[in-house]
């Protein structure tokens, strides 16, 4: 049974703390960095060493809003071996394969009159390519202010979505709006990193509010006190949308705006909504495993399997984790693959 490896920072300068990641990483950061080289090689237009001076060209804005994660950065490549340049291409992976972009992610937020014993979850099913498996790392950082962050990442980056202990929550999936540019703003992945270090709801709800972006990109917001919210946002301007009876869930198109969309819509959110809702008031990690495992409307299902026999195995869409936060007791329960045929293995906070 497949399980992704964990990998615990400790506390200490932002470059150490990227060192001690990049150190225990390397193996899959070194597979990730293959992966992408033979991905760009089949469907960019660009060199690796064009590539890698895109991904650079965000440094100075992420610098400017954090120079820690910069440190932290240099700290990953350097523990792994590996260059600057390279490590930046994994934290923009996002913007730099946003055109075009497939279908990615079914993410949800379940407040406690919706769930057994008033527990308060976000998760979704991480959905992108096969060939990122062997690179895809639990990441539990302690940060030195005593902040713990537990998360899923691709090794390197300096993390997808997750939780932390002041009870934040975030997890996000891909929209493409029809303002989606080649400009550069924050990268999704450090502005996600930034909401996981937030203290409270109100804070992470301002830095999702408030940075600019050129890309658009959906984020699942809920907190341990019962609070759930989701942004699309785009260079379009943000929509917010308020959890159902307890019950929020997404998927890739715009649900408020549907005039922004550049996607065809996607089933699965609704659908994802009606499984949850069978269970309202007594929802448990079961029962979100379950919906998490379903195959209604296959290939495009919740739970994605790799169909498209026209590509390349590596590069073919399929679930690569399912990921349940539970906010309230601290514990993350997370599958390498697709939910309905792997094991949710519990992480502590």
């Amino acid at each position: 049974m497949r399980h992704f490896p964990i990998i615990n920072v400790e506390p200490g300068t932002p470059y150490g703390m990227g060192f001690h990641y990049g150190r225990q990483a390397a193996d899959q950061i070194r597979n990730g960095l293959a992966d992408y080289r033979t991905l760009f090689a089949q469907t960019s237009t660009m060199t690796w060493e064009e590539i890698g001076n895109y991904a650079l060209s965000y440094t100075p804005i992420v610098k400017a809003v954090d120079p820690d994660l910069i440190d932290e950065v240099r700290g990953i490549a350097d523990g792994a071996g590996v260059s600057f340049a390279d490590i930046m291409i994994l934290n923009t992976r996002y913007e730099i394969t946003k055109f075009p972009k497939p279908h990615e992610c079914t993410s949800f937020a379940l407040q406690p009159e919706a769930t057994k014993d008033g527990i308060v979850y976000v998760g979704q099913n991480w959905d992108y390519r096969v060939g990122i498996l062997d690179h895809i790392v639990i990441v539990h950082y302690t940060m030195p202010d005593g902040t713990r962050i537990v998360g899923v990442a691709e090794a390197g980056q300096v993390i997808r979505n997750g939780f932390n202990s002041y009870g934040i929550g975030l997890c996000a999936n891909n929209l493409q709006s029809k303002g989606d540019n080649r400009g550069t703003a924050l990268p999704v992945t450090f502005l996600r990193r930034k909401v996981l270090q937030s203290r409270s709801f109100e804070e992470a709800k301002k830095l999702l509010l408030e940075t600019k972006r050129t890309v658009s990109n959906n984020f699942m917001l809920g907190s341990a006190e019962g609070r759930a919210l989701d942004f699309e946002t785009s260079p379009l301007g943000t929509d917010l949308i308020e959890p159902a009876s307890g019950i929020l869930t997404h998927a890739n198109h715009f649900v408020v705006d549907p005039a922004k969309e550049a996607l065809e819509r996607s089933p699965r959110g609704d659908r994802l909504y009606d499984l949850l809702a069978q269970r309202r008031g007594s929802i448990n990690v079961p029962w979100i495993i379950r919906c998490l495992s379903d195959h209604e409307n296959y290939p495009k299902a919740i739970c994605r399997h790799p169909a498209d026999t026209s590509m390349p195995m590596a590069r073919r869409s399929s679930t690569v984790a399912g990921i349940i936060y539970n906010l309230s007791e601290g514990v993350a329960h997370i599958c390498a693959g697709a939910s309905c045929e792997n094991e949710f293995v519990a992480v502590p906070l």
